[in-house]
């Protein structure tokens, strides 16, 4: 029995370890399980999530099995840890439980330490500049006020095209004599008297007069009573607007009263009557037609110069209105972009600006001379001749010159490069006070010179000397305000970048920004 449990029985054991137990902010500890005496019946749980605290569990990952082939083996699993806090920490007990069997590792003490700076040994470099990134595209608030207005002026603009389209439709109707003819013919192929509706058809033959009366006199005919109607067309006779018999109109007269009374009394006439009346409305028309009088030639031509003049005008009005709501647009469009961009964005979008383009053109990193200087710049830099005084270039030994634009264009870039025979130190102070007296030769006035220590990206030293001044345009001969920086090394010889551009020019200040924050020095293997 001895011997049985000797052979067959085994124990687990839980244990732990770490690669460290101090560490500085943000490094990570390799915190291992390790279970012993497992067999293949048995079922393991490690520890899961964020068991750690106050340690962050970085990383977990998958249990390794070692000589998993054997009746018992062993079950790791490795765990990252890190803080990022100074301090003194203990990770406490982890939980492993085998077949429901809990067990516990020991607790780990961890110090957290800062990150000490050395600033001696160690230089502190300057922040990069920070770069220009497209903006995601985004609809501005100008473009849907001005959509609404141009949608405003288009609706405006229909409800004016359909007045005038009715208008026009109204012109274009059939003239009332011959619409009024029409329409006695449409009565005589009605079934009114075939139905002996005779009040619907002596209604409908009064109606046909009352109609052509308004439209060709001008009178309300549709609205007067029997009275004033008879009334107006004998005072038109009077008047001799109207060359019509007195018995025609008594006729008309009759017909009309026996409208009214199958109207309004329900009299109902005779079949025969109203026949004549047809006959008689008819002849009434014809003689109103004849009866007003005819326009003689002079009238006509005035009326066709006046329907002329009136065409014209008419032509002008629309020119007017175009253009008004032509100018509306502009001015809205344009009150929009102005409150949102600026005038000046205003200004250089419609006209253009030369330093606009160039900041927001392809710019162009190029390496120049030697050692090689490399500049990021909106165009590339041309090799070109410099001249140095006698003194100088007796120890000189070779000289470049690379420039774009000239000095009263908006823009102006040099860089100049001397190498002497022999090596020497250069007074970046001296080539500072020799500044001044150059742009003087150069024909500037009214200069303001400034001057500070610089450093490149790579750390190499140099002087910078900034300002401003005046120079008289050769063919215009007013004055031209510039501003200026100069940045100039002393790195194997004497080295010098000149940026001037035009004053208040924002486009200029950031394109010389952009150059001197790229500047870099590299070496012969670079």
């Amino acid at each position: 029995m001895v011997f049985l449990v000797c052979g067959v029985g085994h124990a687990q054991e839980v244990s732990f370890s770490a690669d460290r137990d101090s560490i500085q902010i943000g490094e990570q500890i390799a915190y291992e399980i390790r279970v012993d005496e497992v067999s293949s019946e048995d079922v393991v749980v490690f520890p899961k999530d964020q068991t750690f605290v106050p340690l962050e569990m970085v990383e977990a990952y998958k249990i390794d099995t070692l000589n998993p082939q054997a009746k018992t083996f062993q079950l790791t699993k490795l765990y990252k840890l890190t803080a990022f806090d100074s301090g003194s920490y203990a990770v406490p007990p982890q939980l492993v439980k085998i077949n429901d069997k809990a067990f516990y590792t020991d607790t780990l003490k961890v110090s957290v330490k800062d990150v000490v700076l050395d600033t001696l040994n160690q230089k502190l470099y300057p922040i990069k500049p920070s770069l220009e990134a497209d903006k995601p595209f985004t609809v501005p608030s100008w473009f849907w006020w001005t959509l609404a207005i141009i949608a405003l002026l288009a609706g405006l603009a229909y409800f004016m095209f359909k007045l005038k389209k009715k208008r026009d439709e109204a012109k274009r109707r059939i003239p009332p004599f011959e619409q009024a003819m029409l329409s006695l013919k449409t009565l005589d192929k009605s079934s009114a008297l075939e139905n002996r509706d005779f009040k619907a058809y002596i209604t409908e033959l009064t109606y046909i007069t009352r109609r052509y009366l308004e439209e060709k006199l001008e009178i309300r005919a549709l609205e007067y009573t029997t009275s004033e109607l008879v009334s107006e067309l004998k005072f038109r006779k009077e008047k001799k607007e109207l060359s019509l018999k007195e018995e025609m109109i008594s006729d008309y007269e009759k017909i009309l009263k026996r409208a009214d009374l199958a109207k309004f009394a329900n009299r109902r006439p005779d079949l025969l009557t109203l026949k004549s009346d047809r006959k008689q409305i008819e002849k009434f028309l014809k003689n109103v037609q004849s009866a007003i009088p005819q326009i003689t030639e002079i009238e006509k031509q005035k009326d066709e110069a006046f329907q002329k003049a009136l065409a014209k005008k008419r032509k002008k009005q629309k020119w007017v209105v175009g253009i008004l709501l032509g100018v509306i647009l502009i001015v809205v469009t344009a009150t929009a972009v102005v409150a949102t961009k600026g005038y000046e964005y205003l200004r250089d979008s419609l006209v253009g600006n030369a330093s606009k383009e160039l900041l927001e053109g392809d710019w162009i990193t190029s390496d120049y001379g030697v050692p090689p200087i490399s500049l990021t710049t909106p165009e590339v830099l041309v090799r070109g001749e410099i001249e140095l005084p006698e003194s100088m270039s007796e120890n000189v030994t070779d000289k470049e010159t690379y420039s774009f634009g000239s000095l009263y264009q908006n823009l102006y870039v040099t860089l100049n490069q001397v190498r002497f025979k022999e090596t020497q130190e250069i007074d970046l102070n001296a080539v500072v006070d020799r500044i001044y007296k150059n742009l003087e030769e150069r024909g500037a006035y009214n200069i303001i010179t400034k001057s500070e220590d610089f450093e490149t990206l790579g750390g190499v030293p140099g002087k910078k000397v900034f300002g401003s001044f005046s120079i008289e345009n050769p063919i215009t001969k007013e004055d031209i305000k510039k501003e200026y920086q100069i940045l100039n090394f002393g790195k194997g010889g004497l080295q010098q970048i000149i940026i001037f551009h035009d004053q208040d020019d924002e486009y200029g200040e950031k394109i010389a920004n952009r150059i001197v924050n790229a500047v870099e020095f590299k070496t012969m293997q670079e």
